[in-house]
């Protein structure tokens, strides 16, 4: 009984662990993107184009890299 609720625990943990990491990995790139976004509209004054492309950007930069990762842990299991 004790063994399966440690494996069940262990379990839980790693899928925890799993989602955490996708979720930083996307809002990290969103981020670090919509930054320099902002830093390129403040220079050139574009009327907020830039902001909308580097959400989209980072949005899609996101998604991309949580994929990877996903797939990349799938194959492991």
């Amino acid at each position: 009984m004790w063994k399966r609720k440690s494996q069940l625990n262990s379990e839980l943990i790693k899928y925890i662990s799993l989602v955490k990491q996708l979720g930083l990995t996307v809002i990290s790139l969103i981020l670090i993107i919509l930054l320099g976004a902002i830093y390129l509209e403040k220079k050139f004054q574009t009327d907020g184009v830039l902001i909308l492309i580097g959400v989209l950007i980072g949005a899609a930069a996101g998604v991309l890299s949580a994929y990877k990762l996903l797939k990349r842990y799938l194959e492991k299991d």
